[in-house]
């Protein structure tokens, strides 16, 4: 799958550098980069437009599906990442994601270094990630350098990218640790990018969970869920949906899974006419999706599955070293997308966490389940603190993109994280000579 993106210009030139196409006196479209804060841009965190006036993305093809062992795929996809590579860096949160990388990266290493890097978030209960970390690495005996950096101390400006604004939580925090991997002389930076999205049980799988695994298996995913989003009500509601013909179906799947999407606004920091605009786009977007989903017939846990991973951004590279996830790698990708959504789920797993992760728990060896984490780490209040620097947006407001007065009472703290990539992108823009103009 091509996460880069691709762009082309009105005479059909393609180029992945869209400064390539632009001419040169690139014009920055305003109207594109506000459509970053319509809701499901936003939540979503995907890029909608191309942040230069007659420059358009190319949009990238879903890749087949194409059966095959999910282990056996994702060390092809770790072997091909870091082929050419000395050392071998993997960026650790604590979670399953990552420690699957690490794990797999250690296998193909070859007597090549492996440096893990982690940044110690306190979680919403008070908990180290980087404690988490250390625990995995000593318990599973990984032999692998661990770096760790501090989110407060540990800063630094990631690099500016023409194809737009960075949708990443942290940028400073992750600029400084691919400029520290920089230095420690590796050559590529692994995540656990888009795990969640591929192999996370999407929501409505109760029949899909029965035809994989049995009625006391879906009875088992029924109580996990019960508590989270639509919960037990949604799934009740699903099974009854499957009764209706496409488009009714399609249109009680999104009021059910993005009630807040049915009608949405965009949010008050964004000026006129940028505001009623990105407003529009928003309907028109949603009308689209439900429109898809009709047309392809999917079920409520199918359309799920497909709103998780699509559209999926990539983030450009915070530094000079290159940044990849196996997960979304071609050789991993199809055997993913073969494997249908009842067998994400495990039952015999012991937590929740562990059992609506079950996918990425079998890419980890046998004796890592018993000191797994049995929970998700949660981070909204540091994520929060990263945020409040996009209470203060001059170069936007000079643009006209957004309200004077709004951005400082703003407390979405995923509105001010959009609102900062905003500006720190501007900035980035004028110094490539770009014209910024209010539209």
């Amino acid at each position: 799958m091509r996460v880069a993106p691709l762009f082309a210009d009105k005479a059909g030139r393609r180029s992945a550098d869209p400064l390539r196409l632009t001419g040169p006196a690139p014009v920055v479209d305003l109207h594109a980069l506000a459509l970053l804060l319509a809701p499901p841009a936003l939540w979503g965190e995907f890029v909608p437009r191309s942040p230069w006036q007659g420059i358009e993305r190319v949009p990238a093809e879903i890749p087949r599906a194409r059966p095959g062992s999910l282990p056996r795929a994702f060390t092809r996809a770790v072997e091909a990442l870091t082929a050419d590579a000395d050392t071998i860096g993997v960026r650790v949160s604590g979670g399953l994601d990552s420690l699957a990388v690490l794990v797999h990266a250690l296998r193909v290493a070859r007597g090549r270094p492996v440096v893990a890097s982690t940044t110690d978030l306190t979680d919403d209960v008070g908990g180290s990630s980087a404690a988490v970390v250390r625990r995995l690495l000593a318990d599973l005996q990984l032999p692998a350098e661990l770096v760790v950096s501090d989110p407060a101390r540990d800063r630094s400006e990631p690099l500016w990218s023409a194809v737009g604004p960075r949708l990443d939580a942290a940028p400073e925090v992750n600029a400084a640790t691919a400029e520290r991997a920089s230095e420690l002389g590796i050559d590529v930076l692994l995540s656990g990018d888009g795990a969640d999205a591929l192999l996370g049980v999407p929501r409505f799988a109760t029949a899909a969970v029965a035809a994989a695994r049995g009625a006391r298996a879906a009875a088992r995913y029924a109580a996990d869920v019960a508590g989270a989003g639509p919960g037990l009500p949604g799934e009740v509601a699903a099974a009854a949906a499957r009764l209706l013909s496409a488009g009714p179906r399609a249109r009680g799947y999104w009021a059910a899974n993005w009630p807040t999407w049915c009608d949405p606004v965009a949010p008050a920091v964004l000026a006129e006419p940028y505001r009623s605009a990105a407003t529009a786009w928003a309907r028109e977007w949603v009308d689209g999706q439900v429109a898809a989903h009709a047309a392809a017939g999917r079920s409520w846990a199918q359309a799920d599955a497909h709103d998780s991973l699509f559209p999926h951004e990539e983030i450009p590279p915070a530094g000079v070293v290159p940044e990849a996830s196996p997960f979304l790698h071609d050789a991993f990708l199809g055997a993913a997308l073969a494997l249908p959504l009842g067998h994400r789920y495990h039952p015999r797993l012991p937590s929740a966490y562990l059992r609506c992760k079950a996918q990425v728990v079998r890419l980890l060896p046998p004796r890592a389940l018993p000191v797994l984490p049995r929970r998700k780490q949660y981070f909204a209040g540091s994520l929060g603190r990263q945020a409040t620097g996009g209470q203060r947006a001059p170069r936007c407001v000079k643009a006209g993109l957004l309200d004077p007065v709004a951005p400082a009472a703003e407390t979405d703290t995923a509105v001010l994280l959009t609102v900062a990539a905003l500006e720190r992108w501007l900035t980035g823009a004028e110094r490539e000579a770009a014209v910024v103009t209010a539209g």
